[in-house]
């Protein structure tokens, strides 16, 4: 397990694709956990129709221990179902303990593997936007590879104070994807970053179906081998 790679997906804005791409990596990756901590929705979980069972919060709750879905050999999903609603009954309050659960999973990945028992050598986990920088920083010194994702609000015409925070969450990344682009905001998005995601027609809402949609753009395909490359080789 000490080869075990940690992937973060965060965002400082909501629908920018983040969980879409974290099910690309994984799809194309294989042998990859995909763990559903964006609280505000679970999309990940419904992404890859996994049952409502206990999911990454399982540990913090009874001490169970938590659901895996199988999709494929290469391919398991730990949902958010529980933290999802744990946070619409009490909002903010919880905000914290997930925080500090984030950070806990983030260390103890290869521990929390061991007793999974599930032949994975990388863990990419879905938070939720706009994750604190604190919790950011604490992520990156825990030696995570932290990928920022945008969409073209980031090349846009923002406010300085919008600015500022793009700014802020980018210094504490590995890599900054810019997502849902059309052909001619290619160019203006690769001078921030050589990561950009070409927007492309989506036949059904399903992990699997949704990664093979976008692999089959040529340029996507080379950006989404570019970031695996990159988590690679750290």
């Amino acid at each position: 397990m000490r080869g075990v790679k940690t992937v973060v997906v965060t965002s400082l804005d909501g629908g920018v694709g983040k969980t879409t791409i974290a099910s690309v990596l994984a799809v194309k990756k294989g042998f990859t956990l995909l763990v559903d901590m964006d609280w505000e929705k679970a999309d990940l979980s419904q992404l890859f129709r996994v049952p409502k069972k206990p999911g990454w919060v399982a540990p913090y709750l009874k001490g169970g221990m938590p659901y895996v879905h199988r999709v494929s050999p290469l391919l398991y999903v730990m949902p958010g179902y529980e933290a999802y609603e744990l946070y619409q009954r009490f909002g903010d309050d919880v905000v914290g303990d997930f925080e500090e659960a984030v950070l806990e999973w983030a260390e103890n990945v290869p521990k929390f593997l061991a007793k999974l028992r599930i032949p994975v050598d990388t863990v990419i986990i879905d938070t939720t936007a706009a994750l604190r920088v604190e919790v950011l920083s604490k992520l990156q010194q825990l030696g995570t590879y932290n990928i920022f994702m945008a969409d073209r609000r980031l090349i846009s015409r923002i406010s300085d104070i919008k600015a500022e925070q793009y700014r802020r969450y980018m210094a504490y990344s590995s890599l900054v994807v810019v997502n849902q682009l059309e052909k001619d905001e290619m160019k203006i998005a690769r001078k921030i970053t050589p990561v950009t995601i070409r927007r492309v027609a989506i036949r059904d809402y399903y992990g699997e179906s949704i990664a093979n949609d976008i692999l089959k753009d040529r340029e996507n395909r080379k950006s989404i081998d570019h970031i695996l490359t990159r988590i690679k080789s750290v």
